[in-house]
């Protein structure tokens, strides 16, 4: 998974409910973000449903250029959201859908264990937000539970082209062109 390395220096991480995984658990999410982000370097990326920031602290610290949205709720107090907001020089907004963006905004927007919990009733209107936020021939890597793993047709039906799929320890991983 992680190193013991990176356990460490995320020690001032909580879990996020919401994720319902570990903090080592998400630095190897992270890592799979990155790898996945090898070639987008110099975008302008969007990360949905950041939760305790950790993963956006991670692509941040590997030079990407990473905007992160989140709604907390009572997750999370104000303070610990000021805490990682300093702590890792993040751009964080306080905010989810509809998203608080004017259309073409990111080449990339991607979400790890979100949509799993979005209503299928809502997710078509949610898939158009990011349509809309997304520029023409970016990509939304939408990486959930395996279980979940068929609303990819959701994202399929209303335009998006699916580059990529692969599964990894319970999680799938797939990769949707505009």
């Amino acid at each position: 998974m992680s190193s013991i390395f990176d356990s460490i220096n995320a020690w001032q991480y909580k879990p996020f409910r919401r994720m319902g995984v570990t903090i080592d658990e998400e630095i190897y999410f992270a890592k799979l973000i990155d790898n996945l982000l090898e070639n987008d370097k110099d975008k302008i990326i969007l990360e949905i449903g950041c939760g305790n920031c950790l993963i956006s602290r991670y692509l941040k610290e590997k030079g990407l250029n990473v905007f992160s949205i989140e709604n907390w709720n009572e997750e999370m107090s104000i303070n610990e959201i000021k805490k990682y907001k300093g702590m890792c020089k993040l751009n964080l907004i306080q905010n989810l859908f509809p998203l608080p963006f004017r259309e073409s905004s990111f080449d990339v927007i991607y979400s790890v264990l979100y949509f799993y919990n979005v209503p299928k009733s809502k997710r078509k209107d949610y898939i158009k937000d990011i349509q809309r936020t997304l520029r023409n021939n970016g990509k939304f890597i939408l990486m959930d539970v395996e279980a979940m793993r068929g609303m990819r047709k959701d994202f399929i039906s209303e335009g998006f082209k699916e580059d990529y799929f692969t599964t990894n320890q319970g999680v799938f991983i797939s990769i949707l062109k505009k």
